[in-house]
């Protein structure tokens, strides 16, 4: 077995949880439990092939696949990377965080981790690119059958609230100075992820609530940043679904980490409050255990928050929601491992700006809108 000096004898093996993938010429390893990623040499590829359990370093160097002079630091090297696991040394908590969700990976676990934290772009930015770049169409905002017969449908009943809540509702990017009411954030909370009945279950008293959720299994937890909330010290909060009540788990959020959490969608932080929109994996995990329910967790965040807009829509409030996040800056917040569970989505609410029946923009008025006779 291996040895260095001063330490006992260790083992090695390759971690769980490494995808390989070519990309301009080169073969990238990525853990995705702990986000390394790394071009790997054809040999250092072909020594992790040898080490899918536990091996000793002899029988690593008996292989020839790397020489004498070179094979202590390479070995080195790959533990440093996370793609290799030595047996003398705790497990790193995000792997076994990983391990848990084992039957979903490395499909589902490979997406989640690669896909978070990824470097968001000012509007200015975002603009200046799109100005530069060839000139092309957009792709049709609607699909048309031009050449098949068309049945015109009766338009939708107009006088009901919910018609008319639906058609109201907007993304809004300013808000009045005045903050929002405990008894309105309340609200907002309530429908939208309060827990509205108790029913038995086989195993376990099952939650129902206003959104569906894949086998009611209602992963989804909810956050809320309190800056100006009336009756509410500013701070963050988890919201108890069963209680309907708030238990603070973080102190107050400054206006620049508020815009760190939100990069290129500034204006959002000014807002009274964010909510944040978590999943427990577990929760779908232990009903489904293939990688096709990590959707279930996308979707059902997405019921949600979809919810929650509604709400303030009815409310006369100001409501937003934006999916460009820096996630390890929020769950750090939030004090959640972004693995077992992660920030997913966020909405958040203002008091609508005096006069104003829209206010996308950060700064001018928002262009009013052309009524549509065809939907």
């Amino acid at each position: 077995m291996g040895r260095e000096p001063g330490s006992r004898a260790f083992k090695v093996r390759r971690s769980a949880n490494l995808v390989a993938y070519w990309t301009g010429g080169a073969l990238v390893a990525c853990n995705y439990a702990t986000g390394a990623r790394v071009e790997l040499p054809p040999r250092a590829c072909e020594l992790l092939n040898f080490c899918d359990d536990w091996t000793t370093l002899a029988a690593l160097r008996a292989k020839g696949v790397v020489s004498a002079s070179t094979f202590a630091a390479t070995i080195d090297r790959l533990v440093t990377l996370t793609l290799l696991e030595r047996s003398d040394r705790s497990r790193d908590t995000r792997e076994r965080a990983m391990d848990r969700l084992g039957t979903w990976n490395p499909q589902a676990g490979f997406f989640h981790a690669t896909t978070k934290d990824v470097p968001f772009v000012s509007p200015r930015v975002a603009a200046r690119r799109a100005a530069m770049s060839p000139k092309t169409a957009p792709p049709p905002a609607l699909k048309r059958y031009p050449h098949r017969p068309i049945i015109d449908l009766p338009r939708p009943a107009g006088c009901s609230d919910l018609a008319e809540v639906l058609r109201a509702r907007r993304t809004w990017r300013r808000y009045a100075a005045a903050p929002v009411t405990i008894a309105d954030l309340a609200t907002l909370l309530g429908l939208s992820a309060g827990v509205q009945h108790w029913i038995d279950g086989a195993a376990i008293p099952i939650p129902l609530k206003t959104s569906p959720s894949g086998g009611a299994r209602h992963a989804t937890e909810v956050y809320v940043v309190a800056r100006y909330v009336q009756g509410l010290a500013k701070g963050i909060y988890h919201y108890a679904p069963g209680r309907h009540a708030l238990t603070r788990v973080g102190s107050r959020v400054s206006a620049e980490r508020m815009r760190a959490y939100v990069p290129g969608s500034e204006y959002f932080a000014k807002a009274p409050v964010m909510v944040f929109f978590t999943s427990v994996f577990a929760r779908i995990h232990w009903r489904y255990p293939y990688a096709r329910a990590y959707r279930a967790a996308l979707i059902e965040t997405g019921h949600v928050c979809q919810t929650f807009l509604l709400a303030a829509t009815r409310l006369g409030l100001a409501p937003f929601s934006v999916m460009a996040l820096a996630d390890s800056a929020i769950e750090h917040d939030l004090g959640i491992d972004g693995i077992s569970e992660s920030v997913l989505y966020a909405a958040g609410v203002g008091k609508r700006p005096r006069g104003a029946t829209w206010a996308p923009l950060d700064r001018g008025r928002a262009p009013a809108l052309r009524r549509n006779r065809r939907l």
